[in-house]
């Protein structure tokens, strides 16, 4: 490489400060330079704040020209992605202050870069598990959210699913009749780090680490996602989980994949006592509704008229003349002995259905 730059310094100086850059960052991987280490070196070459992410590893540093941690990093004025076999594993970059623009070598620079910090994250020891989401052993699973077990062994039951020790995540709850043939279409449902077993076969759990932001259940199929806590706590999010899953297409005005954050207080009626729900004269009331001859078209088009602001909006929902839901509607306050006209009547009502739906059929 020295005679290469001797020769080519005859002909080019351009070209010889090309291959002095690529130099710099070879010697640097040859001399198993780690990522501060490379971050280091970057940022007093390029005379710019300098800055290396692995994201897999959970590192993540910011070098000042001078060679020290930076404190206020400010814009990026250019970052290139880590690659690491056909994954991106993080990303450099560099922050020139304000007013000093993009130099001429940038780009080279930190192309060279990400080369010298991915070489750097392949000699770091690999995660005890590689990250690779599927399937997973339903007894570590069923271990992991039975609770009742110490931390360290919830720790180590985690680690043995991939995750990493504190890592945040959230518990999904499924149901399904059968859920034999449905774990390809509920694994396609979820992307990013999850693991999914079946626990029995009309049950399903998914740990995930991060959750898509839109989420597609196969058909006939419901999920409740928990709340996030450390996966030592996972058991946790799978109890809350667990419960608000009787609330997903629980009727049609109900979601069939439901957040227990939407839910809130709202898991609380679940927990009720079942014998003094069935005494309150609300829930007799639905009962009796339910009982009737039109019992399932009466309580769904009852479901529609509390979730609506008014009778049209019902009418519009249900699909069906604004005369014959007002109609109807009437009877249905005369058998519940609640006025559906007025918010704090649909309220209850809808409470009373809730309360019907949760604990008596």
């Amino acid at each position: 490489m020295q005679g290469l730059l001797r020769w080519v310094s005859t002909i080019d100086s351009a070209a010889e400060r090309a291959l002095r850059i690529i130099e710099f960052f070879d010697q640097l991987t040859r001399h198993d330079a780690d990522i501060e280490a490379v971050t280091r070196a970057t940022a007093v070459m390029a005379e710019a704040t300098a800055g290396a992410e692995d994201d897999l590893h959970d590192v993540a540093c910011a070098m000042t020209p001078a060679g020290r941690a930076a404190q206020d990093v400010g814009a990026k004025t250019i970052s290139r992605p880590v690659v690491h076999g056909n994954e991106v594993i993080g990303q450099v970059w560099l922050a020139r202050p304000e007013g000093d623009a993009e130099r001429d070598w940038d780009d080279l620079i930190m192309e060279r870069m990400a080369l010298a910090v991915a070489a750097a994250h392949a000699r770091r020891r690999p995660p005890e598990r590689s990250p690779v989401s599927g399937p997973a052993d339903p007894a570590i699973v069923q271990y992991l959210l039975g609770g009742g077990i110490s931390e360290l062994d919830a720790s180590r039951a985690a680690r043995l699913l991939g995750f990493r020790a504190g890592q945040q995540v959230r518990v999904v709850a499924v149901a399904s009749a059968d859920l034999s043939d449905r774990m390809p279409e509920l694994r396609a449902a979820f992307s990013g780090f999850v693991v999914l077993a079946a626990l029995s076969g009309s049950s399903a759990a998914v740990i995930g680490s991060a959750l898509p932001a839109s989420i597609t259940l196969p058909a006939d199929t419901t999920g409740c996602i928990g709340p996030v806590v450390p996966v030592e706590r996972a058991d946790a999010s799978w109890r809350a989980a667990h419960r608000g899953l009787r609330f997903a297409a629980m009727s049609s005005t109900w979601p069939a994949l439901i957040d227990t954050a939407e839910l809130g207080c709202l898991l609380a009626l679940d927990g009720l006592d079942h014998d003094g729900i069935r005494k309150l004269a609300d829930v007799q009331a639905v009962a009796s509704i339910a009982a009737g001859r039109r019992g399932k078209e009466d309580l769904d088009l009852l479901d529609v008229i509390c979730a609506s602001s008014s009778l049209r909006e019902a009418a519009a929902a249900a699909h069906m003349h604004h005369s014959s839901v007002n109609y109807r509607a009437q009877a249905l306050s005369g058998q519940l002995g609640i006025s559906l006209a007025t918010a704090v009547g649909r309220y209850r009502a809808r409470t009373a259905l809730i309360f019907w739906r949760l604990h008596c059929r």
